[in-house]
């Protein structure tokens, strides 16, 4: 397997070390360089053509955020990995950076000056092993290339819309559901891989921008049209029935490594919705979702999954492609459209 190189950012010599104390046991990662502050980071760049940073998101000077500007501003540029140790307040910043266009995040356990790091020791070398697959840029042309849609007339109000996504996926989010117009008739549910700390700053981000009303997933909750529900990280979020009305159902969960469950999450809408489900896969690694897809097609829903040159990683999707369960592959800019078209009179 060919090395990933990888440059380290952090302000905290301490938290430099351990990161590359930590990835320089991985025999498939290389540590090609360090750097205290964003412009040295910018300069180590284009000295060392890395191919995935970690970056430090709160430091003195160039912070974070601005360096990741400057970052993706190139033409070809790193996969990025922020390492963030604020959760409420760093909530918001790391989804800002998703949205500019990182590939993913790890959360330092214990705040900007970690002695724990080695809690999170697997998850940082699965991260930037991902971001090395990732092409980030993707998200900066669709969001330049994004299609409109419009209010319509429609035949059905009695269905849900179900949307599965992993890396890549806030920023993907924040394109697919504002085109959504504040008529559409179905209830939108999305299960996002994130930890249940972001949910407040994600349903925030999104309700500034989209039409249709936002709010968090929560339990016992009667599903109604034109609402947009986020099924929260440590969670396992389900559909049933609760006085003849479809219901979330939402449990904690903290054994399972992919939270919320996509296949979990479309398996209770089909069983629910029947052929009035619409199932959409988002980028993403990993293969949670085929199941639910699948369902959803077995009783007889629809099947859309984003294309392989809008995604980020084309992991989910490749699955549920290979899996003979797609209805239609569309670039992310279109996915909304392609649903909107096939519920309008």
């Amino acid at each position: 397997m060919k090395q990933i190189t990888v440059l380290i950012v952090d302000d905290s010599f301490f938290m430099r070390k351990v990161i590359g104390d930590f990835l320089r046991l991985d025999p498939d990662i290389t540590v090609v360089g360090e750097a205290a502050n964003g412009q040295e980071a910018l300069e180590k760049i284009a000295e060392l053509a890395p191919q995935v940073v970690t970056l430090d998101i709160e430091m003195p000077g160039m912070n974070g955020v601005e360096t990741l500007r400057a970052i993706v501003a190139a033409p070809r540029h790193p996969s990025v990995v922020m390492v963030s140790g604020y959760v409420e307040k760093g909530g918001a910043l790391t989804l800002q950076c998703l949205a500019l266009g990182a590939a993913d995040f790890v959360l330092k356990p214990s705040g900007s000056f970690s002695l724990d790091m080695e809690k999170v020791h697997d998850l940082l070398v699965q991260k930037v092993k991902i971001a090395a697959a990732a092409d980030t840029t993707k998200i900066k042309n669709v969001v330049t290339h994004q299609h409109h849609t419009h209010q319509m007339r429609y035949a059905d109000s009695s269905g849900i819309v179900v949307v599965g996504a992993s890396t890549g996926g806030p920023a993907a989010l924040e394109i697919l559901l504002p085109a959504f117009p504040d008529n559409f008739p179905y209830s939108v549910v999305v299960a996002q891989h994130l930890p249940q700390t972001f949910t407040a700053s994600f349903v925030g981000r999104l309700q500034e921008r989209c039409s249709l009303h936002v709010t968090r997933a929560e339990p016992d909750t009667a599903l109604r049209s034109g609402t947009i529900y986020i099924a929260a990280g440590g969670t396992t979020t389900t559909i049933g029935t609760k006085n003849d009305q479809p219901t979330l159902f939402v449990e904690p969960n903290d054994q399972d490594i992919e939270t919320p469950s996509v296949n979990k999450l479309m398996t209770s809408a089909a069983e629910a919705y029947q052929n009035h489900t619409i199932g959409i896969i988002l980028t993403g690694m990993g293969k949670d979702g085929v199941e639910g897809m699948t369902r959803i097609k077995q009783l007889g829903g629809k099947t859309i999954v984003q294309d392989e040159a809008t995604s980020v990683i084309f992991g989910m999707g490749r699955e549920v492609v290979t899996a003979g369960v797609a209805d239609n592959t569309v670039p992310l800019g279109l996915i909304a459209k392609t649903v909107i078209e096939g519920l309008a009179v």
